[in-house]
């Protein structure tokens, strides 16, 4: 009986240990190595703010009538992809509803952001606040929302030091019997009403950020279109393929896309940090002619490559899986695709 003893307090001393580790490992996840939240943004919040003050409904009902604080809404929406005017478009599933006065800017609190959403949300916040890093500033999104409490963080990290968290958000407002108004997201640079939507979420100014965003989402790696402005055969596919709605979710499962201009100038940040051009990246890759698509794995090395015009969006849903199953290594894509129309 003693033996026996013994042998369970080792076993009872693991089977508590066991599960904290577990649990440990999980939490890892859920956050990046900068420390913003990065996976199930709707979940119970801490208590601490990751900068300035948490602030309740009747301390932030005090502070609008006692000064003028900048209100921002965060509540994350769909962002419809690039135009073929390079043209951008919010799509919000249901009408939104936020504290008067409140300005919203959508996606700024997911743990990732695109360079030219940080760089909008770096503008806005100068442009709001008149560049007062002093100025109060309150971030609120909905109950159990992790993006206002990233965004804090973020506000923190550019400088502004007179930030309040205000968790219950609009839900706790609304719950307190106080109004709320319509609101409608702020527009990103290049917004045109009436353009057709395209595959791609963002201009391409960072191709080492969209690789590590890839590896971070569990993607399988970068698509980049290289075209030109010049190109009919470009134009076509972004007014075709491209702009398809059930084509757009399915490359976005596996694949960050970015479209680049081969003959672009702009500054451009290289897969190796280095600052380059779009121009430059076309040439060290080899690419010769528009549009071509290039296929690179989390490791930046390429996969595939296609070049020139794809109308039938059969074709183009099959160079999807084709690489996204690895085909690639066994067989052509010509055969691949013959196959999968026999």
């Amino acid at each position: 009986m003693r033996r026996l003893s013994w042998l369970f307090c080792p076993l009872f001393l693991i089977s508590l240990f066991w599960p904290i580790q577990s649990i440990a490992a999980s939490d890892s996840e859920l956050f990046s190595e900068q420390g913003y939240r990065i996976a199930n943004y709707r979940r119970p919040l801490p208590e601490e703010a990751p900068a300035g003050k948490r602030i309740g409904t009747e301390a932030l009902a005090d502070l609008i009538n006692q000064s003028d604080p900048v209100l921002l809404d965060v509540l994350a929406i769909t962002l419809r992809p690039e135009s073929a005017q390079f043209g951008l478009s919010w799509l919000p599933a249901s009408p939104r509803q936020h504290l008067p006065g409140s300005i919203w800017l959508p996606n700024v609190g997911y743990g990732y952001l695109e360079p030219c959403m940080q760089a909008w949300f770096e503008r806005t916040l100068h442009r709001l606040t008149g560049g007062d890093r002093d100025r109060a500033i309150v971030f609120y999104c909905v109950t159990d929302c992790w993006m206002s409490w990233n965004v804090v963080k973020r506000a923190s990290e550019l400088g502004y030091r007179k930030l309040y968290w205000y968790p219950e958000g609009s839900d706790g407002w609304a719950a307190a019997g106080l109004p709320l108004v319509a609101a409608e997201p702020q527009p990103l640079p290049g917004m045109t009403a009436g353009q057709q939507d395209t595959l791609f979420d963002c201009p391409a100014t960072d191709l080492k950020a969209a690789l590590e965003r890839s590896d971070e989402t569990e993607k399988q790696g970068l698509l980049l279109f290289f075209e030109t402005h010049h190109c009919p055969f470009c134009q076509r596919m972004r007014a075709g393929v491209l702009a398809d709605p059930g084509l757009i979710a399915e490359y976005r499962r596996n694949f960050v896309a970015l479209a680049l201009d081969m003959e672009g100038d702009q500054p451009l940040t290289d897969f190796d940090g280095t600052v380059t051009s779009a121009r430059e990246v076309a040439q060290r890759l080899g690419v010769v002619r528009s549009p071509t698509m290039l296929f690179l794995n989390n490791q930046g090395e390429e996969e595939y490559r296609y070049s020139g015009l794809i109308v039938d969006p059969r074709r183009f849903r099959s160079l999807a899986d084709y690489v996204s199953g690895g085909h690639q290594q066994n067989i052509g894509f010509k055969t691949y695709y013959k196959q999968q129309q026999d």
